[in-house]
């Protein structure tokens, strides 16, 4: 595991490893379209959203939490790059998933996955961050290695693009997407995403272990929910 402790900023410490060309004027392509999961926005109202929280604000006064932890460190990046708890709402459900996003999930061909679903309200932003993947290490007791090398996350866009919705991946910014699009990127990519519209953004990820299945590995398709 890596020395954490000497790190003061997690986006600083990624670029010092050279993993990637940090250079935002690359036509770089950093991110892949997976398929189509049809009609997924008929399952919109089976959801029970949870209280809103934020990207920033935590952790609670009085909770004990690991300094050095990978959430942790990229809290600290997002609060000295000048984000604010206003600036970082959402509604992030992990718990409470309704079956039928649980079914779609399975069609994935991730194993052992995770699913979260996310409402981003308008003026919300989800900072420049990467994926840790860190629940579904957890639930899977992999290591650090083995979650870098072997698992995977499917961005699925739940709604048809709207004005000021935005996904951007790498140097690749996404829009005009159609409802139950798939994306996908490689482990550890840089993104942020950004709601500066007229209503609700509304995400679905799910995480877990890429196995031949996996729809990335298939050509691109529509399949009917």
């Amino acid at each position: 595991s890596y020395h954490m402790n000497k790190i003061k900023s997690l986006f600083e410490y990624r670029k010092s490893l050279s993993d990637w060309h940090y250079d935002p004027l690359v036509k770089s392509t950093d991110y892949q379209y997976v398929g189509r999961f049809e009609g997924i926005s008929r399952y919109i109202h089976l959801i029970d959203w949870p209280s809103m929280t934020s990207g920033v604000s935590f952790p609670v006064d009085g909770e004990k939490v690991d300094e050095n932890s990978f959430p942790q460190l990229q809290k600290k990046d997002n609060l000295s790059w000048g984000y604010t708890p206003e600036a970082t709402r959402k509604y992030h459900l992990f718990d409470n998933i309704p079956d039928k996003f649980k079914e779609i999930a399975e069609l994935t061909g991730l194993s052992g996955h995770t699913i979260a679903i996310l409402k981003q309200p308008a003026g919300a932003t989800n900072p420049w961050h990467y994926d840790t993947h860190y629940a579904v290490g957890q639930k899977n007791n992999l290591t650090e290695d083995e979650i870098s090398k072997t698992t995977k996350r499917y961005l699925i866009m739940l709604e048809d693009w709207h004005w000021g919705h935005f996904v951007q991946i790498g140097n690749n910014v996404l829009s005009q997407w159609k409802a139950g699009d798939i994306f996908t990127w490689p482990f550890g990519m840089w993104h942020t995403s950004a709601n500066a519209g007229i209503k609700a953004k509304l995400t679905m990820q799910v995480t877990g272990t890429v196995s031949e299945n996996s729809l990335h590995n298939l050509s691109n398709f529509k399949i009917k929910v």
